[in-house]
């Protein structure tokens, strides 16, 4: 169980982010312990004891963010809401947060940072103890094994290789240098998103998802690859997810 508080000076946003949260708590076990629209009582009336992570405005009167914080949230994991972006190097540098989340409250950028910082270590302890090997089962009776740093990119696109398109329901997995690594793999690419988060994978479209070790740059849309030709783009769906893995995990 993660117990969370809330603490925003504006109750609209406390309603807006716990009727969120709800949607996804049973995925998580996740327990809403209070709500504080006041830093001030927050500050007095909770107990340290009482909770595992607080979710927490970054601008109040009173107390802002960091100095709550600071009172009632030693070592603990800590979550800033805040409206810009240009406060992300003093939060991080003034605690050692979990993670951060622009305005409006994105559901999405809450569950990368709970499965990364949080509680994902739990969750997929039997898969972390050998993280450098991925296996990918498929059906019933097929297993693949890849080393996780070797594959790059997965897709149902056929993109500018001189390569066949993955067959229906089906994607081709990519390694170095654009090389085909393995072709008409029967998963789906939402399917292979949610088993390779764990290992720094990220869905950058419907149709890619791509291996964010080998990030060479991102320019707004367009991300490029250690050792690949290939170029993609990250669709407008996905970039705020994509984006918020890349600063949470990786400290772009």
């Amino acid at each position: 169980m993660v117990r969370y508080i809330l603490v925003d000076d504006s109750p609209s946003t406390l309603k807006n982010v716990k009727a969120k949260i709800d949607k996804i708590s049973k995925d998580y076990n996740l327990q809403h312990i209070k709500s504080y629209s006041s830093s001030l009582k927050a500050a007095e009336q909770i107990k340290q004891e009482d909770f595992d992570v607080l979710i927490v405005d970054f601008e109040m009167p009173v107390y802002n963010g960091i100095e709550l914080a600071k009172k009632i949230a030693t070592n603990k994991k800590i979550i800033f809401l805040t409206s810009t972006t240009n406060n992300e190097k003093l939060v991080i540098n003034s605690l050692d947060i979990s993670g951060f989340l622009s305005k409006p409250f994105d559901i999405d950028d809450f569950q990368i940072i709970l499965k990364n910082k949080i509680i994902g270590q739990s969750n997929n302890s039997s898969i972390i103890k050998n993280p450098e090997y991925i296996t990918l089962h498929i059906g019933k009776n097929k297993d693949l094994r890849f080393k996780a740093k070797e594959l790059y990119y997965i897709s149902t696109a056929s993109f500018n290789l001189d390569i066949a398109k993955p067959k229906k329901n089906c994607v081709h997995i990519y390694g170095k240098n654009d090389e085909l690594l393995k072709k008409d793999v029967c998963k789906s690419i939402i399917e292979l998103d949610e088993q390779l988060d764990i290992y720094n994978f990220k869905k950058i479209s419907q149709s890619t998802i791509i291996n964010m070790e080998h990030i060479k740059e991102r320019d707004n849309t367009n991300i490029s690859l250690f050792d690949t030709k290939e170029s993609f783009i990250i669709t407008d769906k996905e970039k705020r997810g994509f984006v918020a893995k890349l600063r949470n995990k990786l400290g772009f």
